[in-house]
């Protein structure tokens, strides 16, 4: 499970970027992705008779992990993968353990601790090493993009410390996971509205309309999978999933869009990595919300 869950968050940007060629917007991309898959985990709880909050609460809680840490970073994968090789995002949006340390310390969830540290560091040089040599990029012209894409995972970090100090109590995750959808949905849906660039999928469907649906469905299994795996092994044995989402992204943009990298990519995967592991397994404090975030 943990190496499937891998293989479909890793092909993330793949379908990001294979929409994008399609000439389908960002936000619509986004709409139609977090459409599909909050409706198929709203079915999910309907049939298991899970309840779905609506409080004031759990509506704030949707709208501000749907709008910033779907929205936000989903759009700005389909920005820069235009532009930077699928690898190459792959491998920055593992930093996101890293950053989730760092907000953590900012708001006092956590205290800094000497190991961890030393594995933000490391994983900077490795960010270091993505962006300063020659050749880790397409092009010089690639930098902006480059450090453009630092915001998917720090959306994602975001919605982890937010997620902790803010979930509806007493929620299942299926619940808040079909209500994020929604919201996440109503977002690009107003975005792409507003700039005039929404998808119709039913004015003459095809191939690019059939992606789309595969990539809803591969969200919301992820999803279902993600809960396995924390019910079945816990939350740190599903940490290491971040390495194989990178390991997966690299592959599928290599096989899907013939994708090569210079040494100094592979470098900054084996530094981040390592970054990754300091903060991973360093002390941490038990999570208050552990057991609720379980099944």
């Amino acid at each position: 499970m943990l190496v499937a869950l891998g293989a479909m968050w890793g092909g993330n940007p793949n379908f990001s970027k294979a929409l994008v060629l399609e000439g389908v917007s960002p936000p619509a991309i986004v709409f139609w992705q977090s459409l599909g898959a909050g409706v198929i985990l709203l079915v999910t709880c309907l049939i298991r008779r899970i309840p779905i909050p609506l409080d004031w609460q759990a509506i704030r809680y949707y709208a501000l992990i749907g709008w910033l840490c779907i929205d936000l970073a989903y759009m700005t994968v389909v920005v820069v993968v235009r532009h930077i090789p699928v690898g190459f995002l792959s491998t920055i949006t593992v930093l996101s353990p890293l950053l989730t340390y760092v907000f953590a310390i900012a708001i006092k969830l956590e205290r800094p601790q000497a190991l961890r540290v030393a594995g933000i560091l490391v994983g900077l040089a490795g960010v270091a090493i993505l962006v300063l040599p020659k050749g880790s990029l397409p092009s010089p012209e690639a930098l902006p993009y480059a450090f453009l894409a630092l915001l998917v995972p720090t959306g994602y970090a975001f919605g982890n410390v937010f997620s902790e100090i803010a979930r509806p109590k007493n929620a299942h995750n299926l619940a808040t996971a079909a209500g994020t959808m929604f919201f996440a949905a109503a977002g690009g849906l107003a975005i792409s509205l507003f700039n005039d660039s929404f998808h119709a999928v039913w004015v003459a469907p095809g191939l690019t309309e059939l992606l789309l649906g595969v990539y809803a469905v591969v969200s919301a299994v992820a999803f279902l999978f993600f809960l396995g795996i924390v019910t079945r092994a816990g939350a740190v044995y599903l940490g290491q999933v971040g390495y194989l989402v990178t390991l997966w992204g690299i592959g599928w943009g290599m096989l899907f869009f013939g994708e090569t990298h210079s040494h100094w990519l592979w470098l900054a995967v084996v530094v981040v990595f390592c970054g990754v592991a300091l903060v991973n397994f360093g002390p941490r404090r038990p999570g208050p919300r552990a057991a609720a975030n379980r099944g």
